[in-house]
């Protein structure tokens, strides 16, 4: 067990810090805390639902899948699934409503009024999405206004009532919809927008396919090169941090700028829980094997890492819980304080015996009876 700065440094297993772990069928396409309510969709097209405190299922649904994106609010989940978006009951499992839309359904997003939504066409001549769509839909199910973008959508935010999308080529830079029509607006940095987010504060913040990140913040636009590589994962908080394809991890100005270089693409970074009173980040990387890391949000030291045997594809966090979704299915959980509880009481060793790995087994199923 390594040692750096007072922090003892452990490789334990994801298993080992999870206090629930679940399983759906397919790929994790995503995964959401709602309340005191878990929720996940797959590849495969299957939906369900767990309570957070006891473990139990809820409720479990099929679609024809793929299901993609999702975002809620305390009533409803709304998850994008093959040409459709829909709306489900998060205390029943029961469908509201259903919409089909017009070529693949990608991304969706909650505002106060609505929601709103992209879908793409890909055209394979020349392989890449050549059109786009973007939906207000309201809370009924009725589609209050459709608006077509020149490209697909990479990212989708609610700002002030507005769609927010980054945009790919051929267009690039951003677009601002509503129901007047929609409004396409240069950056500095003019290669395609991968990934994009909204901070706390109100201001936009776009990541591109060169390593660079734009922030916008009260119509003033500020970009950073990070490396040469796409950024592949980003969130937003009252900061940003991104993660690139070469393996870089990096914060906006607010955290220090600090930079962690890995020798794996990042799958997923995320704000969360941590095992002091400054935020944590996590992110997750694949070569051959999972790892999970956990660093100090001001500093970016490294608190933690966890080895995991699937690749990690999908992450939600909230102040006091951070969820993962993975390749084959699994949901794991890991909660603030038994966080904090179980690396606190580490072993020397980092591998826990077969006897206790088994009863927290026993205590995990026991939590879904």
């Amino acid at each position: 067990m390594l040692r750096r700065d007072g922090v003892h440094m452990t490789v334990s297993s994801l298993n080992d810090y999870s206090s629930l772990v679940r399983n759906i069928v397919g790929e994790c396409a995503f995964v959401r805390v709602s309340g005191e309510l878990l929720v996940s969709g797959s590849k495969s097209g299957e939906v369900a639902c767990w309570n957070l405190n006891s473990g139990k299922e809820m409720w479990r649904s099929k679609f024809e899948g793929p299901c993609s994106n999702a975002d809620s609010n305390k009533e409803f989940l709304f998850f994008t699934e093959s040409d459709r978006v829909h709306a489900i009951v998060l205390s029943s499992g029961d469908e509201a409503w259903c919409v089909e839309l017009e070529g693949s359904s990608d991304l969706v997003r909650v505002s106060s009024e609505c929601v709103w939504v992209t879908s793409s066409v890909y055209n394979f001549e020349i392989q890449d999405y050549s059109e786009g769509s973007v939906w207000k839909i309201d809370y009924s199910g009725k589609v209050r206004w459709k608006g077509d973008t020149i490209g697909r959508a990479w990212s989708l935010s609610d700002f002030q009532g507005q769609a927010i999308m980054g945009l790919s080529r051929p267009k690039c830079g951003y677009a601002i919809a509503s129901e007047t029509g929609i409004e396409y607006l240069e950056l500095e940095e003019k290669k395609p927008i991968t990934a994009g987010c909204k901070l706390d504060g109100g201001g936009i913040v776009f990541g591109h396919s060169n390593g660079s990140v734009t922030e916008i913040y009260g119509g003033v636009s500020s970009t950073v090169s990070l490396g040469d590589s796409a950024i592949c994962a980003m969130d937003c908080g009252s900061s940003w941090v991104v993660g690139l394809d070469s393996g870089v991890v990096s914060t906006g100005k607010s955290l220090g700028s600090w930079k962690i270089e890995s020798l794996e693409s990042i799958d997923v970074v995320s704000f969360g829980p941590s095992l002091d009173e400054v935020a944590g980040i996590w992110y997750s990387s694949w070569n051959d094997k999972g790892g999970i890391f956990l660093v100090d949000s001001s500093i970016g030291s490294l608190q933690l890492e966890l080895s995991h045997e699937s690749r990690i594809v999908a992450c939600f966090a909230t102040e006091h819980t951070i969820c993962f979704g993975d390749i084959s299915g699994r949901i794991h959980v890991i909660e603030k304080e038994v966080l904090r509880r179980r690396f606190g009481r580490l072993p020397e060793t980092d591998i826990e015996s077969e006897r206790e790995s088994e009863l927290r087994n026993k205590i995990r199923a026991l939590r879904g009876a």
